[in-house]
């Protein structure tokens, strides 16, 4: 009995997180319960409330986020900390929760409902391959996954708990913020690159693809940063499809 008790602690504590694995899956489940929980407390609570959950819950999420990217300082010697500031989608799309829930501008909340939640979604689904093949409790998986499913569960909130009401209209805003934003990391690529501050800076991917499926748009079209464009566009033509689903669903 203790024996085959230990070997199953032993197979929890060395289990590898990737996805659809168990693990993997406990993180989806923990979301999916948490945003079933929020969509329950729709009707009981009012409008400045909603925005403070989501409020209160973006910020915890970026504080998570700068705690785990700065503990990474001990974990490698190579630590750059011009590789972790907050330019990729899923960091901006943080910081434009924060901003929604504090304006209740609709187009950020649709920015974030959709070019958010999918790019949440695609991160979690398609992991840079550093995240692959991780121990389960280790500070890459709970910063990686764990972030990124509190960064899903902020951005749908918006429209599960009535805050923004889904209007197709507001994917071509969505498109032009995606593609602002886009800009502005390669901006910040260029000048860390230009400055030796970090000569390898790629936030969003700008200067070079760094998974097989950007590697195709890239042979197509080999130019830094433009060659990202039929991604947005893609991205807001789901994001589009998206708002008409939801929109249907009416919940």
């Amino acid at each position: 009995m203790n024996v085959l008790m230990n070997k199953k602690l032993h197979s929890i504590k060395n289990a590898k997180m990737n996805v659809f694995s168990f693990g993997w899956y406990i993180y989806i489940i923990f979301t999916v319960i948490i945003l079933f929980v929020l969509f329950k407390l729709k009707n009981q609570l009012d409008y400045d409330t909603k925005r403070n959950i989501i409020l209160k819950l973006s910020i915890f999420e970026y504080i998570l986020l700068r705690i785990y990217k700065r503990s990474l300082k001990s974990v490698y010697d190579e630590y750059n900390y011009f590789n972790e500031l907050p330019c990729y989608l899923c960091n901006q799309s943080t910081i434009l929760c924060i901003i929604a829930a504090l304006t209740g501008n609709s187009i950020l909340m649709s920015f974030c409902t959709t070019i958010g939640a999918i790019g949440c979604l695609l991160a979690l689904l398609m992991p840079d391959k550093y995240y692959i093949d991780r121990p389960f409790f280790s500070r890459q998986t709970y910063g990686f996954y764990g972030y990124h499913c509190l960064l899903l569960i902020s951005c749908l909130s918006f429209y599960l708990l009535g805050l923004y009401i889904p209007n197709p209209n507001d994917a071509l805003w969505c498109l032009i913020i995606h593609l602002i934003l886009g800009l502005i990391s390669h901006l910040t690529n260029t000048i860390l690159r230009k400055t030796k501050l970090n000569p390898t800076s790629n936030y969003t991917f700008t200067y070079e693809p760094e998974n097989e499926t950007l590697e195709m748009f890239y042979k197509l079209f080999p130019v830094r940063y433009f060659y990202l464009v039929p991604v947005a566009v893609l991205l807001s033509l789901s994001g589009y499809l998206f708002l008409w689903i939801l929109r249907i669903i009416n919940i």
